[in-house]
């Protein structure tokens, strides 16, 4: 077992959450690494540390209320349902809207790739060396 694997698996040794013949190898490696028994050795102080902090009290009800919450996010209308409920005319006008965005882009795009059509410069370059858009 190499540093590597063992340095990812030494929080749950320190811990005694391995099986027991994988703590052993582990064993084996601290009893010949220096490094990596610094590094346990670390872990195990703070796996203590934290042991002696006092249980925290969970509120009452909160499990029930995670659970509401979770259910009434859950039941939220979708994408899909929401061009459901949307009128003839509604639908429409988001698909016009969503036309028009895409026209502007493809109008800007090709006006602005044609800034220096020889040029082998990406558009930034080009419109920085001419002070352009970007400064």
């Amino acid at each position: 077992m190499g540093c590597d694997e063992v340095r990812k698996r030494l929080t749950a040794w320190a811990d005694g959450e391995l099986p027991p013949r994988e703590a052993e190898r582990i064993d084996h490696h601290l009893s010949r690494c220096p490094a990596c028994r610094l590094e346990a050795h670390g872990q195990r102080q703070l796996s203590a540390a934290l042991n002696t902090l006092p249980a925290v009290i969970v509120p009452a009800g909160l499990a029930e209320r995670t659970r509401r919450v979770f259910r009434t996010r859950l039941e939220r209308p979708g994408l899909a349902q929401w061009w459901q409920q949307l009128s003839l005319v509604m639908r429409g006008a988001v698909c016009g809207a969503a036309l028009a965005g895409l026209l502007c882009g493809a109008v800007l795009g090709t006006s602005l790739s044609r800034l220096a059509p020889d040029n082998t410069a990406n558009l930034y370059q080009t419109l920085y060396a001419d002070n352009g858009i970007f400064p």
